[in-house]
């Protein structure tokens, strides 16, 4: 049974904990990259003196100095850079997740976890974040267009939405930690193939 399985529930919860740092990561970043005056060297020292070198060419970090020299463009970019974090944080895990489930419901019978998870009350919002992301960053409703509008915690998802790019107002730090929190409590109720 356990061949039909591509991951383990040990080897997702491990998953699971290096998103978790990573992310958390990003965050102590950001504070680097926004407080200029209290770290030294800051983002934009060091960015004027990077160069990164390929195959083909050096490239600079001039351009990103640039940006983080202005303050309100400091901002953004750092938005920005959180927020690639934040939907990584979630499309990844929701992958390994969805993965698993559907690889148990094949290796065992009689319960479908497949079906537990997408009835879990964060699904519809993992399932938009994550198309979204593994997409062109709008919102595609895809099989959950019936089941809209999609409300989970703070967040509700809604028609209108549809094409629009997923934007930090619609799904920001707070709750992105908080349904990344929920998937991972929903992985460590999971059960595990017996070994033979």
């Amino acid at each position: 049974m356990t061949s039909q399985m591509r991951f383990t529930k040990a080897e997702i919860l491990q998953a699971f904990a290096r998103e978790d740092r990573s992310y958390r990561l990003g965050i102590l970043c950001t504070h680097w990259i926004r407080d200029v005056e209290r770290y030294t060297p800051n983002a934009a020292a060091l960015a004027r003196d990077l160069h990164i070198r390929t195959d083909t060419k050096w490239v600079s970090g001039v351009d990103l100095a640039a940006l983080l020299d202005d303050a309100m463009k400091r901002e953004l970019l750092s938005s920005d850079f959180l927020l690639t974090y934040l939907h990584t944080l979630v499309r990844a895990p929701f992958e390994l997740l969805s993965d698993y489930c559907e690889d148990f419901d094949r290796a065992a019978s009689g319960r479908s976890l497949s079906n537990e998870m997408k009835s879990a009350p964060w699904y519809g919002v993992a399932y938009i974040v994550r198309n979204a992301v593994s997409h062109n960053f709008h919102i595609q409703f895809g099989k959950l267009r019936n089941k809209l509008p999609i409300r989970w915690k703070t967040i509700t998802i809604s028609e209108e939405m549809e094409g629009q790019p997923m934007t930090a107002e619609i799904f920001w730090h707070r709750p992105g930690y908080e349904l990344f929190l929920d998937m991972q409590a929903f992985v460590e109720t999971l059960p595990e193939i017996p070994a033979g």
